[in-house]
This record gives C-alpha cells, sequence and structure tokens, in this order.
C-alpha cells in the first residue's frame, strides 16, 4: 500500500487538513511580515547636522524671533541642488550673510565645510524612531543598515542548511516547535539591544530560526498532504506571506517606535510555539525512519480528527509501504551528478540562474521601496496588496498559458518597467512603475517555483533543488549589496536588475521547454531520453494532467 492510500483511508471530511493549513499559515502571515521588517524598522528620514545655535535649547531661545527655522538653516547648513539642506555638511562656521537680500546659496558653494560633529537632527513626522536614528546609520556609516540586512539573509541561508540536516534527523515537528520559540526569543532580544553590534547578532539569529519555521512549515505541510493538493497548500502559504507585508503597513500606521513594532510582530510567537503542539508528526518521516508505532499513533489521531470511525490500519501496512519507499530510494544521486547528464545540468543551471535573478531583483526593489517617497506605511501596504494580486494571477496564467510562456511574456515589461522607474523623478509614477515592475517579478516567481518542479526528476528533484536553493539565497543576500550602489549612482541597480531579468529570459526561452500537460520526469534517464525540446510530447488524454489547484 503506498503512503497516499494510507493517508487517503485517515481522511473523511478533511477536517484536519484545514486546521493543519491554519496552523501553519497563520505563523507565516508573521514571517512574511519579518523578511521586510527592517523597511520600518530601519527607515531613514530625513536629516541634517545637529546645530548648537539651532537645537540646543539655551542657545536658540537668544536668537531673535524676527528669523524662522528656514531662514537659520541657510546660515548654517548648506543646500543641495533641489535647495534642500544638506544631509551630511554644515558649514564651518556661520554664514550670516545668507540672510541679506539678493545672495544666492551658490556663492556659498566654495566655502569651508565640516561632517556632522555633533551629530543629527531627524524628521520624526512618520516614523518616531528607527535603529537609523538610535544608531545614527547615516552619510559616512549609511553602509551599516546595509550590513544588517544582509545579515540577515545570511542567516536564513545557513539556517535552511541548518534546520534541514536537523530535520531530516530528529522530525519536521519539533524543529518547527523550537524555531517558533527560538524566533520569538530573538526577535524580542533585538527589540531590547542596547548597541548595533547586539543587535545584527540577534538580527543573524532571527534569520537562522525563520528558516526553520519556512523549512519546518513546508515539510509537515506537504508530507501529510496527497500531491493533488500540494500546490494548493503552496498557494496558501505564498498568499500568507504577502498577507504579512499588507499588515506590516498597517500595524506600522499605529506603531511609530521600531523597537514596539519588532515586539509586537514577535511576541505572537511564543504563543504559536504552544498552540501547534497538537500538530502531529509526519507519518511519512517516522515510516521512513522505521517507527512504525509513532507512526500508527499519529495516522490515528488524524483518523479521529476527521471523524473516521472503525479506523483499522495495521502494522503490517506501515511495514509494507516501508519497504516501498525504501526501494524507491535505492538508488542515490549527488549533486556531482548534475554535471555528467547534459539536459540535467542545463536545467539546473538555467533554474540556478534564474531563482539568483528572481530573487535578487524582487528583494533588492523590495528593500528600496523607501526611496518611492516618505509614507513608507502607505507604500508597503500597497506593496503587499500588488504581491498578493499578483500571485492571484500568476495562478490564472500558469493553467492558461503554460510555465515558460508567462514567464518570458512578463520579463519583457518587467525590464522596461525597471528601467523606467530608475530614470524617472516624479514621485507618483515612479511608485506605479516599481510596483507593476514587481508585479512582474512576483508572477515570474510563482511559475518558477511549479516550473522546476516539473523540470527536474523526481528521483534527485531534492538533491538539485538544495543546490538551486543556495545559489538562489546568494541573490538575497547579495539584493542590499546592489541597492548600495546607490550610492555611486541612483540607476546603477537598476541597470543590474533589468540585464538579469533580459539573461534570464532568453535562458528561459532557449533552453528549457515548456511543461504545461508534459508528463513529470521520474528518472534521469527518461528525461534525458523522452523529455528534450524536441522530443516531450504532450500527454494522452488518459493520463493525469499536472495542473496548479485553483481557490
Amino acid at each position: 500500500m503506498a503512503f497516499e492510500d494510507l493517508l487517503a483511508e485517515a481522511e473523511a471530511k478533511g477536517r484536519f487538513r484545514a486546521l493543519q493549513i491554519l496552523t501553519l499559515a497563520v505563523p507565516l502571515v508573521l514571517i512574511g511580515g519579518h523578511f521586510l521588517l527592517e523597511n520600518l524598522t530601519a527607515f531613514v528620514p530625513k536629516h541634517r547636522c545637529w546645530v548648537h545655535e539651532l537645537d540646543n535649547t539655551s542657545a536658540s531661545l537668544s536668537i531673535s524671533e524676527d528669523l524662522n527655522l528656514t531662514s537659520l538653516l541657510k546660515v548654517f547648513i548648506p543646500l543641495d541642488s533641489d535647495g534642500r539642506p544638506e544631509s551630511c555638511r554644515r558649514f564651518s562656521a556661520p554664514q550670516w550673510q545668507a540672510l541679506l537680500p539678493n545672495v544666492t546659496t551658490q556663492n556659498f558653494s566654495q566655502l569651508e565645510m565640516e561632517p556632522c560633529a555633533d551629530g543629527w537632527v531627524y524628521d520624526q513626522s512618520i516614523i518616531t524612531s528607527s535603529i537609523v536614528t538610535e544608531w545614527d546609520l547615516v552619510c559616512d556609516s549609511q553602509t551599516l543598515k546595509t550590513l544588517s540586512q544582509s545579515i540577515f539573509f545570511a542567516g536564513i541561508l545557513v539556517g535552511h542548511v541548518l534546520w534541514g540536516c536537523l530535520s531530516d534527523r530528529f522530525g519536521r515537528k519539533w524543529i518547527l516547535l523550537l524555531n517558533y520559540f527560538l524566533l520569538a526569543v530573538f526577535s524580542t532580544g533585538a527589540a531590547f539591544a542596547q548597541s548595533f553590534s547586539i543587535y545584527c547578532s540577534f538580527h543573524s539569529l532571527l534569520g537562522i530560526s525563520l528558516a526553520g519555521i519556512v523549512t519546518g512549515s513546508g515539510s509537515i505541510g506537504f508530507e501529510w498532504s496527497s500531491s493533488h493538493y500540494r500546490d494548493l497548500i503552496t498557494v496558501i502559504f505564498s498568499m500568507s506571506a504577502s498577507l504579512g507585508h499588507v499588515l506590516l503597513g498597517i500595524v506600522a500606521y499605529n506603531i511609530n517606535q521600531w523597537r514596539q513594532l519588532q515586539l509586537v510582530m514577535s511576541v505572537p510567537f511564543f504563543v504559536f510555539s504552544l498552540t501547534a503542539w497538537w500538530l502531529p508528526e509526519s507519518a511519512r518521516w517516522l515510516i521512513v525512519h522505521n517507527k512504525l508505532d509513532d507512526a500508527l499513533k499519529e495516522f490515528r489521531k488524524v483518523a479521529k480528527i476527521n471523524g473516521v470511525k472503525d479506523y483499522s490500519l495495521t502494522i503490517e501496512a506501515l511495514r509494507s509501504t516501508m519497504e516501498k519507499e525504501s526501494d524507491a530510494a535505492q538508488t542515490h544521486y549527488t549533486v556531482l551528478d548534475a554535471v555528467h547528464f547534459p539536459i540535467l545540468r542545463t536545467r539546473v543551471l538555467c533554474l540556478s540562474i534564474s531563482g539568483f535573478s528572481f530573487l535578487l531583483i524582487f528583494y533588492g526593489m523590495a528593500l528600496d521601496i523607501q526611496n518611492l517617497g516618505q509614507n513608507i506605511q502607505r507604500l508597503q501596504i500597497v506593496f503587499g496588496v500588488s504581491t498578493l494580486v499578483s500571485k492571484l494571477v500568476a495562478l490564472f496564467f500558469m493553467n492558461c498559458f503554460g510555465r515558460q510562456r508567462v514567464i518570458v511574456a512578463s520579463l519583457f515589461p518587467a525590464v522596461l518597467l525597471i528601467f523606467g522607474y530608475g530614470f524617472l523623478s516624479q514621485e507618483i509614477l515612479r511608485t506605479v512603475l516599481a510596483m507593476l515592475g514587481i508585479s512582474c517579478i512576483v508572477i515570474c516567481m510563482c511559475n518558477y517555483y511549479v516550473y522546476s518542479f516539473e523540470l527536474l526528476p523526481t528521483i534527485v528533484r531534492n538533491t538539485c533543488r538544495g543546490l538551486i536553493f543556495t545559489v538562489e539565497r546568494i541573490g538575497t543576500l547579495l539584493a542590499p549589496l546592489i541597492n548600495l550602489l546607490m550610492i555611486y549612482s541612483p540607476v546603477l541597480p537598476k541597470v543590474i536588475f533589468a540585464t538579469l531579468a533580459i539573461t534570464t529570459c532568453l535562458l528561459t526561452f532557449f533552453f528549457l521547454p515548456e511543461t504545461k500537460n508534459q508528463p513529470v520526469p521520474d528518472t534521469i534517464q527518461e528525461m534525458e531520453c523522452g523529455h528534450s525540446r524536441k522530443e516531450a510530447s504532450p500527454r494522452n488524454q488518459g493520463d493525469t494532467k499536472v495542473k496548479i489547484s485553483q481557490f
């Protein structure tokens, strides 16, 4: 008896599946918020140098009431090309002649200036405090903000490798529960950090535990589901992350202190570590590890939740399933096998470059939405809504037009939109183009995850996905560093994003086949012999089609 047959016997009304998905999806909403939390907690407000004569209370009282702040700023702070006070420099000595009529600031461009030696004054009209304002991560220290973001994504990369190995050895449930608790502890620790170095340490540990939750949720959700429900679960989990993006913006409207916002996004995970105790351990993992008595208990628990009466599963049936699972896993392949088979090598290479490009572009643009306007909360909500709608559109497009066509067709407008918002200066138009560009990339990403499953043979799918996933996360890690290039040229990151999008478009079109309504290869030999671009043929009508589940 196959595992899915055992699972079908334990299901009647499907109550367990609904409860399980709900239990796993609610934490993933907040996980989606954590991925972009530093859009708010590391917000960079408008700022200028602190000036003793203006910002010291006792000194400012002695200044004539006839002079307003705008006039006085010209005496102490040089103006940039847009006529606004510079953020990182001030005059070495007051320039009182700036108050005289018919005097332009261009006459002061050659005067001696100095960096902001006494600190900065920040605009608190949007965000009252952030890690940037608390530890002065501006001007010469602005790269430290990017460092904290890269450390976070590096933690996610390490966490996926670490928890993937530990969950294979010790089980899915306990790793998930442990990481709920660890994320709550580390994120709360970051909220109370008294120095930037301590904050970064907690932030990296937060990334590691976040990866454990994503890994554990996916493993338990998929391994307790039959194959025709896995696409639906993928969509629900993905939608949960987008809802988290929207929720983050809504919460930030009411909480302007970064420490409070960090706590609000952290404390619920203490609750999740308790409410998820009812989840059964993965029966598939228990069977593979020859823990048949425990697997039988979990199956009976699921049958009881589903209201199945007279459930008669036996140890012998489980043992038969274990033997079939073992027979199927007798042939082992490594990552090096991807080099020996030409079609597999091409697919792994193209998918790695595509995943790297999609995640680098997505997070590069997502972490840069502050530059679209100062109302960061509204931008965060608009971003979340756009990704949510894009995933629904992607679901429809995949079923109607296939995978390869949708990716290629979405990347062309993405390139134009990325270039457009990179070179335009009008705020509203830049925002519209940026959100449309992000939407195109999200559509590509949704297709890509299904596409990569269908392109790789079953027997080496997890092994190849591990390699591809590592390359993807390197792209995520580099995204904040690419944005740092805006110091030298504001359009340089957009040029890099567009170049990667064009490269991915060409690779997908010329080297990867369409997989809609095509058989999914089970072995490498099947793929090499019958699933090349020229030899792929449509399914017979009697075959079961590979289709993405819809709501």
